[in-house]
């Protein structure tokens, strides 16, 4: 069969991409960041089916793609429901997963790894877990997980998948073992009724559970209670308070800490040995873009991380004071969205007390998500962090400038610490440069 991809760029949506390629299906893809980018074109009647990432609305420039696919009667669906096709048992199988544009596939046992934060790390440890015990997973990861694809066709009865509550598209998926790394202020253009409706979003996904299912809940979560009278099915908890017996990770961090605790919990309910659940966890070498060392140069460590909401940047920023203790700490961030930069502008303000000296980029405007004419901007953000913690914060808009200032100012025993949901990561990458 004949897929079309629309936004591809993604990590989650070129994994499945790939998946779908592994399944022997013929998949086109096209993406706003790829050269040539979108083009009514690329929709033509022989496709069976389109797929489209969230982040595709009608106000992207992708959107009619989508219009002509509907014209031309060609089915259009999100990657998050074809997921949760995939997660489908013998007993529980929704009417959209017997939509003709689907290939038919076997029925995988899903586990599904939601939260504010944490989701990408959790869902790589329990997939490495599954692999050693050989189970042979699919799974699809926001990330690179070193020595291993964001996304893989296995042969085994479990499915490994991040479930993003942004758009509401986990609740596209139907999983059999949950797992809540935590609730937090995310995702606020998809909440705008902030904590108390994101919590209704995470109570309808816990609904989705069979009976004979599993929840691992975060006990240090404050809707934990919440949460876990909400659950029909078996409910496991984690906690910062008990760490998983026998750890100790190569990567930094008491969050680090608390999603290995996560994924051994989910892993010892599939009666997987403490022996390979601890040989795994100690052994894994993080993802890409999550606290990732990227090199040295003239004695000055550059690391690289995703964190992009406050609550990320706190902890990863603690992890590099906890890690690297006598070195000055120079953070370059990078805010991504005008919206989020706006609704969580006092969160944002007050989330870099472990750096010493903070960068800040330009925000980075999402097209189709944010205004055309922002309410703040990235000064007003400067000059808030530099009130609230007296810290040594400079505006720097463009890539050139940054790495103008730090290839002048860094010095031997430094650490720059990368950090942002954009490409942020080419600021470490071109520093390390010997030109």
């Amino acid at each position: 069969m004949n897929y079309h991809f629309i936004g591809i760029c993604g990590s989650s949506m070129s994994g499945l991409y790939r998946v779908m390629k592994e399944q022997g299906h013929s998949v086109s893809g096209c993406d706003l960041l790829q050269k040539g980018g979108h083009s009514e074109k690329h929709i033509s009647k022989n496709l069976d089916g389109v797929i489209i990432s969230a982040a595709i609305t009608s106000d992207s420039k992708a959107w009619p793609e989508v219009e002509k696919a509907q014209k031309m009667g060609i089915p259009v669906i999100t990657r998050s429901k074809l997921i949760g096709k995939l997660m489908q048992d013998k007993i529980r199988t929704p009417r959209f997963a017997r939509e003709p544009c689907f290939p038919r596939v076997a029925r995988k046992i899903g586990i599904a790894v939601s939260g504010s934060h944490g989701k990408t790390t959790t869902s790589a440890m329990i997939t490495l877990i599954l692999k050693e015990a050989g189970l042979d997973p699919t799974y699809f990861i926001g990330g690179e997980i070193k020595k291993l694809s964001n996304a893989g066709l296995g042969k085994g009865e479990y499915l490994v998948a991040e479930a993003c509550e942004y758009d509401r598209q986990f609740l596209d998926f139907r999983p059999k073992i949950a797992v809540i790394t935590n609730i937090d202020k995310e995702h606020l253009d998809t909440y705008p009724g902030g904590l108390t409706e994101i919590k209704k979003a995470f109570k309808k996904f816990i609904k989705l559970l069979p009976k004979n299912g599993i929840l691992v809940l975060n006990e240090d979560d404050p809707a934990f209670n919440y949460l876990k009278k909400v659950a029909k099915c078996k409910v496991k908890t984690f906690s910062a308070s008990h760490f998983w017996p026998g750890l100790s990770l190569k990567i930094p961090g008491k969050h680090n800490l608390l999603n290995a605790t996560a994924a051994a919990r989910v892993c010892h309910e599939i009666d997987i040995s403490h022996q390979i659940i601890k040989r795994v966890l100690n052994n894994f070498e993080g993802v890409s873009r999550r606290f990732e060392i990227k090199g040295k140069k003239d004695g000055v460590i550059v690391v690289d991380d995703y964190a992009h909401h406050p609550t990320e940047i706190k902890a990863t920023l603690f992890a590099a004071r906890e890690f690297f203790p006598k070195k000055r700490i120079i953070c370059v961030f990078q805010p991504h969205q005008y919206l989020r930069t706006e609704a969580l502008f006092g969160d944002f303000a007050s989330a870099f007390s472990d750096c010493d000296i903070l960068i800040l980029a330009e925000i980075f405007k999402v097209e189709g998500r944010d205004p055309e004419t922002p309410k703040i901007k990235t000064k007003d953000l400067a000059e808030a962090i530099k009130k609230s913690s007296q810290k040594n914060v400079i505006y720097l808009p463009t890539y050139d400038k940054i790495i103008k200032y730090l290839k002048k100012e860094a010095k031997n025993g430094d650490l720059i610490i990368t950090l942002g949901a954009t490409k942020i990561y080419k600021i470490g990458e071109r520093f390390l440069c010997k030109n």
